[in-house]
């Protein structure tokens, strides 16, 4: 019978041991384990963040793929430790603290179980409780995906109405527009993130190829303000140029064409970002 994979996902980044304790932990569980990086530069701190790589990274994963995502601002404290079990057949190990919030809302999660510290705990670290992402959810991780333990045997199951979310808000959208927030510009590329789905961007019946006019707002501030090319990607615009485009991430973003938007208009994103969308000449 064949391993599960594990994937970690971290905000250590990858300039001291951490990452490679995690992986060594795995390795003592099981020489054989397959061990693979999603992200160690998840923002500090920020488990929305962690949320949304997981929700549009996780489903292209093999079945039953086993990920560890810790972003924990509360090590150490009496958030809860668990596994959660999505209805779509994978299972995340992480802080219960939000990280879970769009697994929850765009996949489901069957349940949830706490960590059992006094079995799924790596032995010896009792005394050091501010690296949980090493010694409780790399341990239990690979205890779970080599098949030491079975699901039940993470720990005790409580109501996945108990876990932490954030609060979520989508877009709106009509006939040739949409509107919504603009989230933190950390994208690699300077490409920014509505939170306009891509399945009700299509609903408003503009098409690739169409031109649309985009207003960008800080607050009362308007920092953009201009035409934009809605189309499938980057190349359709001349380099430099705008384009709107499905993003990777389940959300309508926007971008240059090798160039880093949020630079060059400097969009920072987040709380007072706001973003509209009109189809051109669109009454």
């Amino acid at each position: 019978m064949s391993k599960a994979c594990i994937v970690l996902q971290t905000d250590f980044g990858l300039n001291w041991g951490t990452v490679a304790s995690m992986y060594g932990v795995c390795k003592q569980v099981d020489p054989q384990l397959e061990i693979f990086d999603l992200s160690h530069t998840i923002e500090q701190f920020n488990t929305l963040a962690a949320s949304e790589c997981l929700q549009y990274t996780v489903k292209y994963w093999p079945k039953g793929t086993v990920f560890v995502s810790v972003v924990d601002p509360g090590v150490g404290t009496s958030r809860k430790a668990c596994v959660a079990k999505t209805k779509n057949g994978y299972y995340i190990v992480t802080p219960d603290n939000g990280t879970l919030t769009h697994i929850k809302e765009m996949y489901g999660i069957e349940e949830v179980r706490e960590i059992d510290e006094t079995v799924n705990r790596y032995p010896g670290s009792e005394k050091v409780n501010v690296f949980h992402g090493r010694d409780l959810f790399a341990y239990c991780g690979a205890r779970l995906a080599a098949g030491v333990i079975t699901y039940e045997e993470v720990g005790e199951a409580y109501p996945t109405e108990e876990i932490v979310i954030h609060e979520l808000s989508y877009g709106q959208y009509g006939d040739g527009w949409a509107e919504g927030k603009i989230g933190e510009a950390l994208e690699q590329f300077g490409n920014i993130s509505t939170n306009i789905l891509n399945d009700d961007f299509e609903k408003t019946g503009i098409r690739e190829g169409d031109m649309v006019h985009i207003r960008i707002k800080n607050k009362a501030e308007t920092v953009y303000d201009s035409p934009v090319l809605y189309h499938r990607s980057f190349g359709f615009a001349e380099i430099g140029d705008p384009v709107l485009f499905n993003g990777l991430a389940s959300f309508i973003a926007l971008g240059l064409n090798q160039r880093s938007f949020a630079a060059k208009y400097h969009i920072k994103g987040g709380d007072g970002w706001t973003i509209r969308i009109e189809r051109e000449n669109h009454a």
